[in-house]
């Protein structure tokens, strides 16, 4: 009975408080995009690599938007790729699956110059800059 007379008394205090926590919010919608990939290869242009490009096809995944350009590297076309200099030191395995957040993507293709090696290798590609990144397990 006391237990009853108790509940009776906090019952509109927790419908209050229930209802003033849903403030009627709208869902919260992030400011930046994803995109998967896998990690295909690599530009070779400076004697410090950690400097040049590497190069991503985002091809992997039905929900990828066609935002990269077509490349035939080592004997494989690939048809989504995106070049980036922001990829984490233990992402950089060729074959790597990539989950990328991002919010710009160039809208014209990036020539790499100023190569400071012997014989550079490099592609014309959108770059894709990195908010967030991890493996894809």
């Amino acid at each position: 009975m006391r237990g009853q007379l108790i509940l009776y008394i906090l019952s509109p205090a927790l419908i209050f408080v229930s209802s003033a926590s849903s403030c009627n919010k709208q869902p919260y919608i992030p400011d930046y995009s994803n995109i998967k990939g896998y990690v295909i290869g690599k530009e070779t242009c400076n004697t410090d690599e950690a400097k040049d490009y590497w190069l991503i096809d985002f091809s992997y995944g039905s929900n990828n938007p066609p935002v990269g350009d077509t490349l035939l590297l080592n004997g494989f076309t690939f048809t989504n790729v995106l070049k980036t200099t922001g990829l984490d030191q233990q992402l950089k395995v060729i074959g790597l699956r990539v989950s990328i957040d991002y919010r710009v993507i160039s809208s014209a293709k990036i020539t790499t110059i100023g190569c400071d090696v012997l014989n550079p290798v490099t592609y014309s590609l959108k770059e894709l800059t990195i908010l967030h990144q991890g493996e894809i397990r």
